[in-house]
C-alpha cells in the first residue's frame, strides 16, 4: 500500500561533508603568474576544498549521510527514495545513490542518479517532492556531491582555479523531525535553459576530452545572473513576498561577483547573504545546500530562506523555505 499524499513537506535535516584539504590562491598564482589577490578579486575565492587521495564522489556521499544518520538514524531507515545528484560521478553504473543505498541498508528504497550540472540538487528536490506529494514515497534522501578536482585541471587558465569538492545530504519528509531545524518547503521551481546563450557549449565535461572546462565564462556569468534573479523573483511573487522578507539568501556558490550582482538588483543587504565559496570554492550542485547547512543557525522560527541555483547546460532552479 502506498503512503498517503503529503499535505506539507519539509527539508527536515541537512548534513554536509567538506574535505579538510585546501588549495589557496598562492598555489594558483605560482601556476599562472598572476598575483594571489587577482583570484579573490575576480571570484571571491580564497581557498578551495580538495578531496584526499582515496576519496571520491561516493565516499564523500557516505560521509555526508553518516553525519545525517548520527542524529536521524530512524528517519533515514524509513526513506523510500534515494536520489544522488552530481555531474562528477565516480561510477556511472554503481552510482552514488546505489552506493548509499547499499552502505546504509535502505532495502526498500528506489535509487537513482540525477544530473543537471549545478542545478542538480534543486532538480532532485523537485523530483522528491513530486514523489511525496503523489504518495509514491513517504520520505526521501537527497545526496549532492562533487569531486571537481578529479576532472578539472589546475593549470586551466580560464576555470581551473574555481573548483572545490564536497557533499551534502538532506532528508525530505512529510512532517518535521527536528523542530529547531525543520524547514518547510513552500515553493520550488526549475527550468531547462539550454536554448539561451551558448547553452550546452558553455561548460563541458567530456570524459574522452579535456575534462571539466568553461570556454564561455562571460556567457555563463551573464545568464547565471539573469537566471538566478528571475528564479528568486518568481518564487517570492508566488507567496506575495519581497526581497526584504528573506532572512537568508543562498545562491549557487560559483562567483562572488554573480552573487553580488543578483543581490544588488534585488535590493538584498549583505547580512541577508550566505556564502561559503571564499573557503571552499565552487562545489557544484552541492554548493548551495552546503551553504544552507552551514548557515542554519542564522534562522529563527518564521524566517524565510531562499535558495537559487544555476547550472551549465543551461538550467536554473530554486526553493523557498520557512523555518518552522
Amino acid at each position: 500500500m502506498l503512503p498517503p499524499r503529503a499535505a506539507a513537506l519539509y527539508l527536515a535535516a541537512l548534513a554536509d561533508y567538506v574535505p579538510d584539504g585546501r588549495v589557496d590562491n598562492a598555489y594558483f598564482a605560482r601556476l599562472s603568474g598572476r598575483e594571489p589577490q587577482w583570484f579573490e578579486r575576480r571570484t571571491g575565492v580564497r581557498s578551495r576544498s580538495r578531496a584526499a587521495p582515496g576519496e571520491n564522489t561516493n565516499t564523500m556521499a557516505i560521509e555526508a549521510v553518516s553525519r545525517l544518520a548520527a542524529k536521524h538514524a530512524a528517519e533515514l531507515a524509513r526513506v523510500g527514495l534515494v536520489i544522488g545528484a552530481t555531474y562528477t560521478p565516480w561510477d556511472t553504473i554503481g552510482t552514488l545513490a546505489h552506493t548509499v543505498q547499499r552502505h546504509f541498508g535502505l532495502q526498500t528504497a528506489r535509487a537513482m542518479l540525477l544530473s543537471s550540472a549545478c542545478s542538480s540538487f534543486v532538480d532532485a528536490l523537485e523530483v522528491a517532492t513530486a514523489y511525496l506529494e503523489l504518495g509514491r514515497a513517504g520520505s526521501a534522501l537527497l545526496v549532492a556531491t562533487e569531486h571537481n578536482s578529479l576532472y578539472a585541471s589546475d593549470d586551466d587558465p580560464t576555470s581551473g582555479h574555481l573548483w572545490g569538492d564536497g557533499a551534502v545530504a538532506a532528508l525530505v519528509t512529510a512532517e518535521p523531525v527536528s523542530a529547531a531545524r525543520s524547514l518547510r518547503i513552500l515553493e520550488t521551481t526549475a527550468a531547462g535553459l539550454a536554448c539561451v546563450g551558448t547553452g550546452p557549449e558553455a561548460v563541458r565535461l567530456e570524459p574522452r576530452g579535456a575534462g571539466l572546462v568553461m570556454p564561455h565564462g562571460k556567457d555563463v556569468f551573464h545568464h547565471a545572473c539573469l537566471g538566478m534573479e528571475q528564479t528568486a523573483r518568481t518564487l517570492l511573487a508566488r507567496r506575495g513576498l519581497q526581497a526584504q522578507d528573506v532572512r537568508l539568501f543562498v545562491a549557487h556558490q560559483a562567483n562572488r561577483r554573480i552573487i553580488d550582482h543578483v543581490a544588488e538588483h534585488m535590493g538584498l543587504e549583505e547580512d541577508q547573504l550566505a556564502t561559503t565559496l571564499e573557503d571552499f570554492g565552487n562545489t557544484g550542485c552541492a554548493s548551495a545546500p552546503i551553504t544552507l547547512s552551514r548557515n542554519l543557525h542564522r534562522l529563527r522560527p518564521g524566517d524565510f530562506a531562499l535558495m537559487v541555483v544555476f547550472g551549465g547546460g543551461y538550467s536554473a532552479g530554486g526553493v523557498l523555505l520557512r523555518m518552522e
